[in-house]
């Protein structure tokens, strides 16, 4: 009963953090893009890239700081974590490009 309440709880602090994430993220990109081409900027490829850099940091930090402890909880490979971050870069980066 324990490990379902603490699960429960990981999954929406997982919400909490994924929607912040993606709040914040998302401004700042938009306000860069502004700054940078006269007006604001935001496809899916951006919010896209964002969910999988969230996904990296969570898996490599956050779930290790959460209420839910697991054994199976391990960091992604650093391969794994390279290969992701650079197709986020590049999901990030679609706009410049189509404009």
């Amino acid at each position: 009963m324990i490990k379902l309440v603490s699960f429960v709880f990981e999954l929406l602090r997982l919400c909490i953090l994924l929607i912040l994430t993606l709040l914040i993220l998302g401004g700042l990109e938009r306000e860069i893009y502004r700054l940078i081409f006269g007006n604001p900027i935001y496809l899916w490829s951006m919010t896209l890239g964002n969910m999988i850099l969230f996904l990296v940091v969570y898996r490599n930090y956050f779930q290790f700081k959460g209420w839910y402890k697991s054994e199976n909880n391990k960091k992604l490979k650093k391969s794994s974590t390279i290969s992701l971050i650079t197709f986020s870069m590049v999901l990030l980066l679609i706009p410049i490009w189509i404009n």
